[in-house]
């Protein structure tokens, strides 16, 4: 059995007043003080937050300010910029190159989001250049999208606000698809990102909140697999961090559900370790996928996006019988609701 890694938990994907969030740097830091170790800024189309200070430890807190490019369409999630980049959304290469050479990783955001007649008409941001390349990521799963998938109308907004948790959308299937598939050539990292705005809304006299800030960081977290505990200084863990998410040595974790902590997946030989996530090897005789759960769940084990092994575990170990891209999914029960999507982990890369 693999010994546990280093394990922090981040929140991707937020926006404050220095774009079209609700919250100032000041309050998002407090409400992230409170469950996270890792929280990532990006703001729309600036990097404010970085410029006036904020990026780097606040108390035990590792804030990354990042920024998203963004546009009608191909919105991309930046980490390790210092400038904002001049770009035209319509030619996400040009951006996703001048990305790379400037040293910075990159991840699509919420590629196949579906509008909702709820929020803004029914606008929906998608990534529609499927012949970039060099992304080094995706973002499989977005609260803030995976709850729109579900407000078709008042009611249905309404019913799944009130039981937001426990009725969530998991990460939609054509990304799942997509990012399967893409791994079958290189490795691409699966992120989740809350898009947290807590967007205030007017009624009657009053107004009330649409996911705030402390709710949206205990939801769609991405929990960061590291080899070493952080330095405590802030330039060498903040490229740390990154590099992990970069290289998908992290998981994807539905919080609220329960705490994700001390999940892990990987491929092992005998005693040895031999991949862990977001890893790619060449397959040998013996090899082995194996993983350990939080507690008791249903899960799913993926090879080249079709499910070759499902049952209820805590831990388990199958013989990788070929190449393929590996992933495990694992549910959680929640009461009338049933099992609902809960961990996702990054693929393990066996190859030929």
């Amino acid at each position: 059995m693999r010994p546990p890694l280093v394990e922090l938990v981040a929140n991707l994907h937020v926006h404050t007043t220095f774009s079209d969030g609700s919250g100032t740097m000041e309050q998002v830091i407090g409400a992230a003080r409170e469950c996270l170790d890792v929280l990532l800024i990006n703001d729309h189309d600036g990097l404010e937050g970085l410029y006036r200070g904020y990026d780097g430890y606040q108390g035990r807190l590792l804030v990354i300010v990042g920024l998203e490019l963004s546009g009608p369409h191909n919105h991309y999630l930046v980490y390790g910029l210092s400038r904002v980049p001049e770009y035209q959304w319509k030619e996400p290469q040009a951006f996703i190159d001048h990305v790379q050479a400037k040293g910075g990783k990159g991840f699509i955001a919420h590629p196949f989001e579906q509008g909702s007649p709820m929020s803004e008409g029914g606008r929906a941001y998608t990534w529609e250049d499927w012949s970039a390349q060099g992304f080094d990521g995706l973002e499989i799963w977005n609260h803030s999208s995976a709850w729109k998938i579900k407000a078709r109308g008042v009611l249905s907004a309404l019913f799944h606000f009130v039981f937001r948790t426990a009725t969530l959308s998991g990460p939609d299937r054509p990304t799942l698809a997509l990012w399967d598939d893409l791994g079958r050539t290189r490795r691409v990292a699966g992120v989740g990102g809350s898009d947290a705005h807590a967007l205030m809304h007017p009624l009657g006299p009053f107004t009330f909140c649409i996911f705030p800030y402390p709710f949206m960081f205990r939801s769609i977290n991405t929990h960061v697999l590291l080899d070493e505990p952080l330095t405590g200084k802030a330039a060498e863990d903040r490229v740390r961090v990154v590099e992990a998410l970069a290289s998908g040595s992290c998981f994807v974790a539905h919080d609220r559900l329960g705490s994700a902590r001390g999940f892990d997946f990987w491929l092992e030989n005998g005693s040895q370790v031999r991949a862990g996530q977001g890893e790619e090897v060449h397959l040998e005789p013996g090899d082995r996928l194996a993983w350990r759960l939080p507690r008791l769940s249903p899960a799913r084990l993926i090879r080249d996006g079709r499910v070759i092994w499902t049952g209820l575990t805590l831990e388990g170990l199958l013989p990788a019988e070929g190449p393929g891209v590996y992933r495990l999914e694992v549910d959680r029960r929640q009461g009338l609701f049933g099992p609902r999507p809960w961990i996702f982990s990054n693929p393990v890369y066996v190859r030929s």
